[in-house]
C-alpha cells in the first residue's frame, strides 16, 4: 500500500521588486573614492566638480550641474573635455 505527501506549504506568487531607477537611487560612495576620480581622470578646478550630499540622487542635482557617473569613465572610456567629434 503507497502513500501520498501532500505539500503542507502554500507556492507563493513570485512578485519582483522593482529597485529604483538610476536616477532614483541615492548616491553612497565615500569621499576618499569621489576625489580620485576628480584626480586621476584630471577634472579641472573650474569645472566646479562637487562631491554630492549624503542621502541625494542623481535629480538632486544643483541647477545648471550634469550628472555624470563614476561607471562612465571607469567601464565606458569618458574622457573630459570632450571634443567636437563627440560633442
Amino acid at each position: 500500500m503507497s502513500t501520498s505527501v501532500k505539500p503542507t506549504t502554500k507556492k507563493r506568487k513570485y512578485k519582483p521588486r522593482n529597485p529604483p531607477s538610476p536616477d532614483q537611487a541615492e548616491i553612497n560612495w565615500k569621499e576618499e573614492e569621489f576625489h580620485n576620480l576628480v584626480q586621476n581622470f584630471g577634472f579641472h578646478s573650474d569645472w566646479g566638480v562637487q562631491f554630492p550630499t549624503p542621502n541625494s540622487t542623481a535629480l538632486d542635482a544643483p541647477p545648471g550641474y550634469v550628472i555624470l557617473y563614476a561607471d562612465f569613465f571607469r567601464e565606458g572610456n569618458f574622457r573630459l573635455p570632450m571634443t567636437k567629434f563627440t560633442g
